[in-house]
């Protein structure tokens, strides 16, 4: 009877055992919390792998778990005012309630390159108030890995038909193209020398125009100098005439380089190149409208037009005007009486 006993014993402290790791299994094996907690809502238009038991992390910790994924399918929510197409249900602790803000953030994440989805809480900044029990917030939705690489795939494929098919039409563009920049690199090569005195000259006319304005507005500047001014305005104007007419011819010559390079290009594009030639014959017009404008001033003031010209003609008004203003400095209350 006494060894009868004794097996009982044992097989009953066994089985309680084995009910204990049991329920220790349920326990961790099945997220099971003791803690206290409450519940809030997140709405998703794409929630991933994200299924039901998934952790809830605040800031890595684990705080809770995901009781349901339901699938709304674009129906209209009246409690939030929008369309809803994924709801997730989530259970935290109460050791989180303060920590998660009206402005926190909710993410999909992966544990590792492989491993289980969960849902990534980011709290929130201190200034907002702690979200309320029973809330529904919108989430950021996951990145869609599989239509990131169709696209990737598509855009790829299209590339090597494109590369396939028109091989003729590209390599055409890249020799006229080729063609194009050795043909430029030619004629500024080969009129170095020549640019870089128009662009000298006209550095020079600029500034010779411009002592030109302030001594005409000034209206009391030395005629030999004046007139000299004019001189070498009148004299980079002509050597801006003959120079700029060569360059332009061969201009054109480039330019019917970058026609054959049209050839090979859309429609559109074509349009554009044209509207950029017209551009550029428009400004050598002005150029050598702005030139014939300079020269035709020049002449009327060296044959003595205006006020500028009656100053460098007659220069007896010039010693009138100087007499008067040294007057003037002298005896300033001439300004208020009059004899």
């Amino acid at each position: 009877m006494a060894q009868q006993r004794g097996l009982e014993l044992k097989v009953g402290i066994l089985i309680v055992l084995s009910l204990a790791l049991l329920g220790a299994f349920v326990v961790i094996l099945g997220n099971v919390s003791l803690a206290h907690g409450w519940r809030f809502a997140v709405d998703f238009n794409f929630s991933g792998n994200l299924q039901s038991g998934a952790p809830v992390k605040v800031s890595g910790i684990k705080v809770g778990k995901v009781e349901a994924v339901e699938l709304w399918g674009g129906r209209m929510d009246p409690q939030v005012g929008r369309r809803v197409q994924v709801r997730v249900r989530v259970w935290v602790e109460d050791r989180v309630r303060d920590s998660i803000r009206q402005d926190a953030e909710f993410f999909v994440n992966t544990a590792g390159v492989l491993g289980e989805q969960y849902l990534e809480v980011q709290p929130g900044s201190w200034d907002k108030p702690p979200l309320a029990p029973g809330a529904i917030v919108r989430g950021v939705d996951p990145p869609r890995i599989d239509l990131i690489v169709a696209r990737a795939y598509e855009f790829l494929d299209d590339i090597t038909s494109l590369l396939r098919d028109d091989r003729a039409l590209i390599r055409d563009f890249l020799k006229n193209g080729a063609h194009m920049v050795r043909t430029l690199d030619g004629i500024l090569g080969d009129n170095k020398d020549e640019i870089g005195r128009l662009i000298g000259n006209l550095d020079r006319f600029t500034s010779e125009t411009t002592k030109l304005v302030v001594d005409v507005r000034s209206g009391i500047g030395d005629p030999a100098r004046l007139r000299a001014t004019l001189g070498n305005v009148e004299r980079l104007s002509a050597s801006i005439n003959q120079q700029i007419n060569p360059l332009l011819a061969k201009a054109q010559k480039a330019l019917d380089g970058v026609a054959n390079v049209t050839d090979v290009v859309r429609e559109g594009d074509k349009e554009k190149l044209r509207r950029t030639i017209d551009q550029l014959v428009k400004l050598s017009d002005r150029v050598q409208t702005l030139t014939a404008d300079a020269q035709h001033i020049v002449g009327e003031v060296k044959r003595g037009k205006g006020t500028a010209g009656a100053l460098l003609v007659d220069e007896t008004i010039y010693d009138d005007l100087k007499e008067m203003v040294r007057d003037l400095k002298h005896n300033p209350w001439k300004f208020l009486w009059r004899q």
